[in-house]
C-alpha cells in the first residue's frame, strides 16, 4: 500500500469506516472502460475494485457516472454503490468502500425477521450455521456458502435479518431472501448447483432512485474501449484436488472415508472455501469473485462409493465436482440428481473412459459430445466441464474437445497455477489414499 493509501486508510479508520484494499493485480489493463448495456463509464479507483471483488455477477453494470456526493466520489451500480475520497480519482492504489445499501433501504422495516436474536450465550459456529452477535442474526446453509464464496464481510457485511419470504417489486416473484448491510440475497432453487442459485437484489438501482440520481446513458468518451475481461491479464493459484474411489484398503485411487473427512476438516479449520469449477472459470475468464483461500474438490469415474463423500461434504457445507462416465459409471440418473440437489456440480469424464490421445478425431468428438448430451438428459440442465480420462491430452484432443459445447476442461496433474491459456487443460492435484495429513497440507498450500 502506498503512502497516500495508508493515509487515507487511517482517515477512514478515524471516521469509523473500513476501506477495502485493491487486489495486487488491479493496475493491469486500461484505466477506464465503457459499458454499452447501460451507457456508462467505469474508471479507477472503482474499476479495479469492481473487477477484483466480483464484477458483473456481484455488482452489476454501472448505472451512473462517477460524481461527487457528500464530499466523496460515488458511483451507482445495479446492486451496489461505491465510495472513495475525492483525491482518489484515477488512482488504483486507493481504498474503496461499499455503501451500506441493505441497511439504508431496510432501516424502516419492522417485520419480525429484522428483529435481532438475543442468544446468550451465543451458539457455537458450525459449517452449516453461524450466529453474528454484532447484529444478532444467523446465516446458514446455501446463503452461508454463497456469502463465504463471494466476498463475505468485505463485500456483503453482516446479516441484518433472518431469512424470510419477500416479493420482488420489479419482477413480482416471491423469493426466500435475507438482508445484509450491503446486499439482499435471493434463493433460486431452480438453479441449484450453479452460480445462480443465490442472486443479489438490485439495491443499487433502488438507492439511485431514492437519491434522485440521473442514470441516463452518456456518450462514450474518445478512445475508451468497451469493457471486455480479455483487456485485463488474469492468473491465480488455485488448488484443485482430484479423488477417485472411497473405501478400504487405501491405495493410489482409493481413499478411506475417515481420511477424506480428516482432510475436509483440515480445509475448514485452515479457512479454505470450496468453490465450483464454474466459479473458478468465471474468475479466470470474466473477473468473477474468488475467495482468498479457495479450493476445488473433484471426483473422477463415478463409483457408487462417492455418494459417501458427497454426504461428508454436505455435512460440512462444502461442494465438489463429480466427473462421471455415463457409459459405465455406477452413478446413474437418480444419484446424479441427488448430487446436484446437494449443490454439487456434475461434469463429463467421457462416454467410455478410453484414453483420448489414442482415438481418432471422430471418436474423440463422439466421446465428448455423447457423454455431455447423456448427462444433460439425465440432469435436465447444462454440463459445462470435461475431465480427460487418465489425464491424457494433447493439442489435437484439446482442439476437438474445445468445440463440443463445454466451457473448460481439466487435466490430471500440473500444479496449481491457473491461466487463461490453459483453459482446456487446467491442472489438478491427485490425492492418493495413503498420504499423510502433513503431505496433504503441503499439496494444498505449497504445491
Amino acid at each position: 500500500m502506498g503512502r497516500l493509501s495508508l493515509l487515507l486508510a487511517l482517515a477512514f479508520a478515524v471516521l469509523g469506516t473500513v476501506p477495502i484494499a485493491q487486489p495486487a493485480w488491479a493496475s493491469s489493463g486500461p484505466s477506464i472502460v465503457y459499458f454499452p448495456a447501460t451507457g456508462h463509464h467505469l474508471a479507477e479507483p472503482f474499476l479495479s475494485f469492481w473487477r477484483g471483488h466480483g464484477g458483473l455477477r456481484i455488482f452489476g453494470y454501472p448505472i451512473s457516472e462517477v460524481h461527487e456526493r457528500e464530499g466523496m466520489l460515488v458511483q451507482y451500480f445495479e446492486r451496489a454503490r461505491m465510495e472513495a475520497p475525492l483525491t482518489c480519482a484515477g488512482l488504483t492504489d486507493c481504498p474503496v468502500q461499499l455503501t451500506r445499501v441493505g441497511a439504508l433501504l431496510s432501516a424502516e422495516r419492522s417485520e419480525p425477521a429484522f428483529a435481532p436474536l438475543v442468544l446468550d450465550p451465543p451458539p457455537p459456529d458450525t459449517p452449516l450455521r453461524r450466529y453474528f452477535p454484532e447484529t444478532g442474526h444467523t446465516l446458514a446453509y446455501g446463503f452461508l456458502r454463497y456469502w463465504l464464496r463471494n466476498g463475505a464481510l468485505t463485500v456483503f457485511g453482516y446479516p441484518i435479518s433472518e431469512e424470510f419470504s419477500e416479493t420482488d417489486p420489479e419482477t413480482g416473484q416471491t423469493y426466500t431472501v435475507q438482508y445484509f448491510e450491503r446486499a439482499r440475497f435471493e434463493w433460486h432453487p431452480e438453479a441449484l448447483g450453479t452460480l445462480w442459485e443465490v442472486q443479489l437484489g438490485r439495491l443499487g438501482a433502488a438507492l439511485a432512485t431514492r437519491d434522485g440520481v440521473d442514470t441516463s446513458p452518456v456518450a462514450r468518451q474518445p478512445d475508451v474501449p468497451d469493457y471486455d475481461p480479455a483487456l485485463f491479464p488474469r492468473a491465480f493459484r488455485l488448488p484443485v484436488l482430484m479423488y477417485h474411489d472411497i473405501g478400504e484398503p487405501a491405495g493410489r485411487y482409493r481413499i478411506p472415508l475417515w481420511r477424506l473427512e480428516q482432510q475436509l476438516d483440515w480445509l475448514l479449520t485452515n479457512g479454505y472455501v470450496t468453490v465450483s469449477l464454474e466459479q473458478a472459470y468465471e474468475a479466470l475468464l470474466a473477473d468473477g469473485p474468488l475467495p482468498e483461500r479457495a479450493v476445488v474438490i473433484t471426483f473422477d469415474d463415478g463409483p457408487r462409493s462417492q455418494m459417501a463423500a458427497a454426504r461428508a461434504l454436505a455435512a460440512r457445507n462444502m461442494t465438489a465436482t463429480f466427473f462421471v462416465v455415463p457409459g459405465r459409471s455406477a452413478l446413474g440418473p437418480a444419484e446424479l440428481r441427488e448430487l446436484r440437489s446437494m449443490g454439487h456440480e456434475i461434469g463429463s469424464h467421457s462416454m467410455t473412459h478410453r484414453m483420448m490421445t489414442r482415438l481418432s478425431d471422430g471418436e474423440i468428438h463422439w466421446e465428448a459430445v455423447t457423454s455431455r448430451q447423456k448427462l444433460e438428459e439425465w440432469l435436465g440442465g447444462p454440463v459445462l466441464f470435461f475431465a480427460y480420462p487418465g489425464g491424457e491430452w494433447n493439442g489435437r484432443v484439446v482442439a476437438i474437445v474445445s468445440t463440443t459445447g463445454y466451457f473448460g476442461a481439466m487435466a490430471a496433474w500440473g500444479g496449481t497455477h491457473w491461466t487463461r491459456e490453459k483453459r482446456w487443460a487446467e491442472p489438478r492435484i491427485e490425492i492418493g489414499g495413503t498420504i499423510s495429513l502433513d503431505r496433504f497440507a503441503w499439496y494444498v498450500e505449497r504445491f
